[in-house]
């Protein structure tokens, strides 16, 4: 046919030609394609009270249960199986990840916990309300705190009863095994007493260099289940965003992001696919796709930035089935209880209930 073709018709040959070597290279590219997916972990105890968390260690709310296990099954129905899980050291990420490897049916995988993948510290903004903040301080400041990329919140004492029992916490300290091997970070980590996102991204950006980058050039599959901020960093990096338009970039709990990487022959040895959509409204180039509706997502992430003006907690599932998002009165200490709530293989943990009766947005 392309003989033909070249006969009757020489400069249509030419361009025939020229795409069929790119649709070629691209198929070649993309047999060796891995897998980078991002997700936020579920709802949270201070997710649903509409909270700044940073370091504090709060648990997922039986609602974020609810998200994990349905990121988990989309991420089986996607059927990439995954190499390396890493997380940080905050039990709300990595359960998340347990949930997220059990429901996926690859709960051997290994998982590698990540003080430098914790949420961006939240300063004195620890435990504030984000609407009563807003009405404090007006919503464009919040919303710079939110968001903004070199923007510091106040910085908290040390001597506060939160920031105190972070820095006295184990998990941040070397800790020495039989043979001299180390139990848990190569040396203490230092606990800021508050970060701008571009602090977050420093640290997220070693993460990206020395293990993210490297595993992907080896041909493995990574999962990354980290927080908001953290992953806002690392999609910086993918992306190739500016540090003006990362204002622009959301994640809503428990949403797969999954980034195509192909071999590249640039410094960098990966290199990411074409671009899927954009960031929310903006036309910042998203090169990941979200394994749920775009509708969806967008509409999450818009009741996302919306909690300065209401005071609401966002989930990415609804109680009915439906595939859309829902959104509750932000928890209040009115009324609180707690359910026993199993992970399989015979484990279980106490959950405090906390929400308000959802409504759609």
């Amino acid at each position: 046919l392309l003989l033909a073709v070249s006969a009757l018709h020489p400069p249509l040959a030419a361009t025939v030609q020229r795409r069929c070597r790119r649709r070629a290279v691209y198929l070649a590219e993309s047999a060796g394609a891995k897998k980078l997916t991002l997700i936020r972990h579920g709802q949270s105890e201070w997710n649903l009270a509409n909270r700044f968390t940073g370091w504090v260690d709060v648990d997922l709310t039986t609602r974020g249960i609810q998200e994990a296990r349905e990121a988990a099954r989309a991420l089986k129905a996607d059927g990439t199986e995954y190499d390396l899980v890493l997380t940080s050291c905050l039990r709300r990420a990595v359960r998340t990840s347990c949930l997220l490897l059990s429901g996926a049916g690859r709960p051997a995988v290994p998982m590698v916990k990540d003080a430098r993948l914790n949420e961006q510290h939240a300063g004195a903004l620890t435990g504030r309300n984000k609407r009563s903040l807003a009405k404090e301080h007006g919503h464009e400041q919040v919303m710079r705190w939110r968001r903004g990329f070199a923007v510091p919140p106040p910085p908290i004492s040390t001597k506060a009863p939160l920031q105190s029992a972070i820095c006295r916490d184990e998990r941040y300290r070397r800790r020495p095994c039989a043979g001299g091997a180390s139990g848990g970070p190569s040396q203490d980590v230092v606990v800021p007493r508050g970060e701008t996102f571009r602090d977050c991204l420093e640290r997220v950006s070693e993460v990206w260099s020395d293990t993210v980058e490297p595993a992907l050039r080896d041909g493995k599959n990574v999962l990354v289940v980290s927080h908001g901020n953290a992953l806002r960093a690392l999609i910086k990096l993918v992306d190739g965003v500016s540090d003006e338009d990362a204002y622009h970039l959301d994640m809503p709990t428990a949403c797969p992001l999954v980034y195509e990487a192909l071999p590249s022959s640039g410094p960098s040895g990966v290199r990411f696919g074409d671009a899927h959509g954009t960031w929310g409204t903006s036309s910042v180039l998203r090169h990941g796709r979200f394994l749920y509706d775009e509708g969806r997502v967008q509409q999450a992430q818009e009741m996302m930035r919306s909690q300065v003006l209401r005071d609401i907690a966002v989930s990415t599932i609804s109680s009915t089935g439906s595939s859309g998002i829902a959104t509750c009165d932000a928890w209040s200490e009115e009324g609180v209880s707690s359910v026993r709530v199993s992970v399989g293989d015979g484990e279980s943990f106490n959950v405090r209930t906390m929400g308000k009766p959802e409504r759609q947005p």
